[in-house]
């Protein structure tokens, strides 16, 4: 039997994200327009201006979802309830881990605290966060992991609708590293996108190979 190229597999996997796929064009299509309007420091500004104290306890703790505790805790429970998919998403996470460490290095783009390090009296610190200060801005990490997670839990869920929810809770992710100044608007776009590319582009290669079992 003939096996399906590459295209007809791209094919079926777009057709399993779709539900994610087109609601996260609409959000990137919308940041490019809100970006073309305002600079770089405008964006950063006017969302540093929208700190609130239930924003200050939620953000923190949203972010952690991003994180690789949060990666490994994901994979592992999934590993006892799908082993296949566990094995995709931890796959997904290494590899695009691996995309995203060697972009951070390559572009080394300073982080909010050093590329305003002559403005830190205009900026707003959410208390008890330790804001980092180096040059591995872009991209996002946290970013590339949510939005990874809500690749591969998109494309295996039954009921497409949890993409919406995946989607959500990934947005923000992404929102809470530039509501707590780790990252630009920029930085978390190009991880989101990162992720969702390479990861539809990782499940189609492997999907067929990963035993079910």
């Amino acid at each position: 039997m003939l096996q399906p190229s590459f295209a007809q597999r791209l094919l079926q996997v777009y057709q399993q994200l779709k539900m994610l796929i087109w609601p996260f064009i609409g959000l990137v299509t919308i940041v490019f327009i809100f970006r073309s309007i305002y600079s770089r420091e405008e964006v950063y500004f006017y969302v540093n201006r929208l700190h609130t104290s239930w924003g200050d306890w939620l953000f923190p703790h949203i972010t952690e979802l991003g994180s690789t505790a949060a990666c490994v805790v994901l994979t592992v429970w999934l590993f006892f309830i799908n082993r296949q998919q566990s094995i995709v998403l931890a796959a997904a996470y290494l590899f695009n881990s691996m995309v995203n460490f060697a972009l951070k290095f390559m572009i080394a783009f300073p982080r909010p605290r050093r590329y305003f390090i002559e403005r830190l009296y205009d900026i707003y610190f959410v208390p008890g966060v330790t804001v980092l200060d180096n040059f591995r801005s872009f991209p996002s990490g946290h970013s590339v992991c949510a939005f990874t997670a809500a690749t591969v839990l998109s494309y295996y869920v039954k009921n497409k609708y949890w993409s919406w929810v995946f989607l959500l809770l990934a947005a923000l992710v992404a929102y809470s590293r530039m509501y707590m100044s780790q990252h630009f608007l920029e930085d978390v776009t190009a991880g989101a996108t990162e992720a969702v590319l390479l990861t539809t582009l990782l499940i189609t290669l492997i999907k067929d190979k990963v035993p079910a079992k």
